[in-house]
Formats: C-alpha cells, structure tokens, sequence
C-alpha cells in the first residue's frame, strides 16, 4: 500500500472502532435493518444510532435507503465482514474470550 491507502485503510479502521459500530455491522450481516431495530437491538439511543451510523456511512461500510418514514441500513461491501472472522479468531486464540 501507498500512504494515502494506508491513510485511508486507517479511516475505515477507525470507523469501526466503537462497540455499537462493530455491532451495527454484525447485525447487518444478517440482512437488511431499519434504524429503529438497530438501536432498539443494541439498547443505544436514537441520536447515539444516528451519530454511529453517520460514521459508518462516510466511510462506506453502511449505507442508508429511506422508503416513506423509515430507514433502511444494509452493508455496502459484504467482503468486509471477513475482518470479522478474522476478530472472531484473535480473541479467541489470543486473547482467551469463550464463544
């Protein structure tokens, strides 16, 4: 990688630096979501959601379709989620977490 892509693979680790992020894109990985099923199955606030998912959209993990009053979040790059089973392994081999 060049600086500016290791810059910018910064930014998108960053993005998923926050428990409730890490856990929109979980959930996400099961399948489309509105907002209010996200932040009602995380336990988070309204505002909370809106601000992590902002996040999440600039940096193109997420992004967002409204159908009338709703909002609809799904993920951009399902590949993505291959970081996850890599995170899922780490913990376990290293760092002794238990599923």
């Amino acid at each position: 990688m060049v600086k500016e892509e290791r810059e910018a693979a910064a930014e998108v680790l960053k993005a998923l630096a926050h428990p409730v992020r890490l856990g929109v894109v979980e959930i996400l990985a099961g399948g489309e979501r509105t907002v209010t099923q996200l932040y009602e199955e995380l336990g988070c606030s309204q505002s909370m959601m809106s601000q992590q998912l902002k996040i999440l959209c600039q940096q193109k993990l997420v992004e967002i379709r409204k159908d009338g009053t709703q909002k609809y979040c799904s993920l951009c790059n399902r590949d993505f989620l291959k970081v996850f089973t890599c995170m899922h392994k780490h913990l376990r081999q290293f760092l002794n977490f238990q599923d």
